[in-house]
């Protein structure tokens, strides 16, 4: 599995408007994985919890199967009580995005860069960074958004540096914690976000993309954010290979993992989706030892949505939950931080794989 621990890598730092531009030109693009969007983590002031993912990729190459310009958007949000949260429920989603039927032919998206702003358009979603401020506005799926992020943490490198970037390709990616204030209008409603969270990812796959069937094997893979007003944290392991970065978001700084060994995600409980008839996982303990202390939390899911999402020689299956959490972050010094959050969960893993 060495092609894992390739990917994921370990850093802090600051965002530069050069990361968020194409960075496709002077390098070896035969096989692309080239993404950028954003994630809403909030509730809507007339109550609705709200997840929405949106993002816009450039695919090319075999890992690919076809070569293709696409946007996704996905969406999971409505009203639960307390008791409602302590189970799942299967709430009407939005997706759209990841079917080959919804595939744009390459050179469909737009990426406009300047010296002070980058924006990228595909399929009615627009994305524009001008820092220190990035939007995200347009219609796609039939989810309208108006909404302006502003950073909350610095940028989490987990898969390399685009300094490092090669003529021949290589990988870079991050992301960051936010927070999000504007409009969804969705279903015939107009959901009003004010200081909502949010998460801004960025990746840059050229020259090889690594194969997805073999390092989403056995458990998957999990992508988890937390968010409280006392600190944020992002998470991501993988169950096959030593593969593992999270971070905490903690009194104005960033606290990394180092080590692939010293964080974790573990299922604690699963929930048979009526939809599906699939045994999911529901609920899951974490925990992750960084510089500057442990963090421990139990995120539980009350709300989903999914997708098959064809790659070279399978398909995946993904799930991406509506959550909750309740976090402890103990500091070196034995200070302990509680936060009770609200978070966002990306459950991954190999369907199917030609052998």
């Amino acid at each position: 599995m060495g092609k894992v621990t390739e990917i994921y890598k370990t850093s802090a730092g600051p965002v530069k408007l050069d990361y968020e531009r194409n960075n496709q030109e002077g390098r070896d693009s035969k096989e692309l994985f080239n993404d950028y969007g954003f994630v809403v983590r909030a509730k809507a002031k007339t109550g609705e919890d709200i997840h929405l993912w949106m993002f816009i990729y450039k695919l090319k190459g075999p890992e690919a199967v076809i070569d293709a310009d696409l946007t996704q958007t996905l969406m999971v949000y409505g009203k639960f009580t307390d008791e409602e949260k302590q189970h799942m429920t299967d709430r009407p989603f939005v997706n759209k995005g990841q079917n080959i039927d919804d595939y744009y032919k390459p050179g469909t998206c737009s990426i406009e860069e300047s010296t002070d702003h980058v924006q990228w358009s595909n399929a009615g979603r627009v994305f524009t960074c001008k820092m220190p401020e990035w939007h995200a506005g347009g219609e796609h799926a039939g989810v309208k958004v108006d909404l302006t992020f502003k950073q909350r943490s610095d940028a989490f490198f987990h898969a390399g540096r685009f300094e490092d970037l090669r003529q021949d390709g290589g990988v870079a990616g991050y992301i960051f914690h936010g927070r999000v204030n504007g409009t969804i209008q969705v279903h015939g409603k107009t959901l009003e976000i004010e200081e909502g969270h949010a998460i801004h990812e960025r990746i840059f796959m050229g020259g090889h993309v690594p194969r997805r069937m073999d390092y989403m094997m056995k458990r998957g893979e999990n992508w988890v954010h937390g968010f409280g007003e006392e600190f944020s944290w992002y998470g991501l392991t993988a169950d096959v290979g030593p593969a593992s970065t999270f971070m905490v978001n903690i009194d104005g700084g960033l606290a990394v993992v180092k080590g692939a060994d010293k964080a974790w995600v573990e299922e604690v409980d699963r929930w048979l989706d009526p939809k599906t008839n699939q045994l999911n996982p529901r609920k899951w303990k974490i925990w992750a030892i960084t510089d500057k202390g442990r963090l421990d939390a139990i995120v539980t899911g009350y709300s989903r949505a999914y997708y098959t999402w064809t790659r070279m020689g399978g398909s995946l299956v993904v799930h991406q939950y509506l959550c909750d959490a309740e976090a402890t972050f103990t500091r070196t010094d034995g200070s302990v931080v509680h936060s009770k959050q609200v978070a966002s969960l990306e459950y991954m893993r190999t369907f199917y794989r030609e052998d």
